[in-house]
């Protein structure tokens, strides 16, 4: 009898999903339907409110590492997984929307700047650095990942940024990293090699518009604090 209670109460959570969407469901709804998909049987009710009372909120059960999600019972490496990918797969979806954006909006401001790129970090375990070189009108001509490193730190290649930055026969080029783990605000290096990055693109007639620091889902505009673009003055 009891296979046949979940097995009601999982088509009664669909039904109520295809006919209101997830804006009715509380949190712990929310991650009770995403875990139908990597545990096939059973009530996944208690695992959802383990991993609310464990981490906080739904958001942090999202950020949280593999390892951590592990830890609470009911959650394996292929339950960890399964919500690692549907948090990273948001982000994907928002990345795309800020990139379509971009090509009829302009990378002009740092606001517009920190918009285009705090979705694009979404769901990284580790830090990463990503370029977007623009044209004279602040249109995006190309966005890449121009590095990736480990939880802690990620290595600017001035030398790699410069030589896309000509190729793409850019203006202006805007970067952004992420710290997984920590806050957004940029480390002495993180500045340092900023502004020598800005020195060499000068050296180019190449601008660059701005450095974010990325981190939960706010950014840290260089730019706007006065850290760099003042050489060009």
């Amino acid at each position: 009898m009891e296979p046949n209670l979940h097995e009601n109460h999982r088509q009664r959570v669909w039904e109520k999903f295809r006919r209101f969407g997830l804006q009715v469901f509380a949190d712990h709804e929310v991650l009770e339907l995403l875990l139908f998909f990597a545990i096939r049987r059973g009530d996944t009710n208690p695992t959802a409110h383990a991993l609310l009372k464990r981490f906080g909120s739904l958001h942090a059960v999202l950020e949280a590492p593999p390892e951590e999600l592990q830890k609470v019972k009911g959650v394996g490496p292929h339950t960890a997984s399964l919500i690692k990918v549907a948090f990273a797969l948001v982000g994907r979806y928002q990345a795309d929307v800020a990139k379509m954006e971009a090509n009829g909006d302009k990378l002009n401001s740092s606001e517009r700047i920190g918009a285009f790129f705090v979705p694009q970090f979404m769901g990284e375990s580790e830090e990463v650095l990503i370029a977007a070189y623009v044209d004279g009108a602040g249109r995006v001509i190309k966005c890449e990942e121009a590095g990736r490193g480990g939880r802690a730190q990620v290595r600017v290649d001035c030398g790699k940024i410069c030589r896309n930055a000509l190729l793409s026969e850019a203006a202006g080029v805007a970067i952004a990293h992420n710290h997984p783990n920590g806050r957004a605000l940029p480390s002495h290096e993180d500045i340092e090699v900023t502004r020598m990055l800005e020195r060499y693109l000068n050296d180019m007639d190449i601008e660059l518009l701005d450095h974010c620091i990325v981190a939960r889902g706010k950014y840290y505009s260089m730019r706007k604090q006065l850290l760099i673009g003042q050489e060009r003055r």
